[in-house]
């Protein structure tokens, strides 16, 4: 597998929102219950901030090796599993395939 360039700055990003969010989180619930110390509300919206980072990254990889899983078994593209039927055209491609007479598309 080939390693993405722009892989190391997504997770960057979306690790700060997630804490930037987080920390908005526990303002709010500092002002909710004015009873509970700063420092325990911020501790526990960071704890929430990585506990909802994790779910994210593994519901992430989840879904594309589902979605990777089902195009290296013969799947038309994942997105196709909305409709009822194949892309218009696609049975005719894959008969002509098994025959061996795909005819290439005409030169412009």
């Amino acid at each position: 597998m080939f390693p993405s360039r722009l892989s190391k700055q997504v997770a960057a990003k979306a690790f700060l929102a997630t804490i930037l969010l987080s920390a908005l989180a526990g303002l709010a619930g500092a002002h909710i219950a004015p009873q509970v110390p700063l420092q325990m509300v911020l501790l526990y919206s960071a704890a929430g901030a990585v506990l909802a980072f994790t779910v994210l990254v593994i519901a992430t990889v989840a879904v594309i090796t589902l979605m990777q899983f089902i195009l290296r078994k013969g799947g038309t593209d994942p997105q196709w599993f909305w409709f009822s039927a194949e892309p218009p055209g696609l049975v005719q491609l894959r008969q002509q395939a098994s025959r061996g007479t795909v005819s290439k598309a005409p030169e412009h």
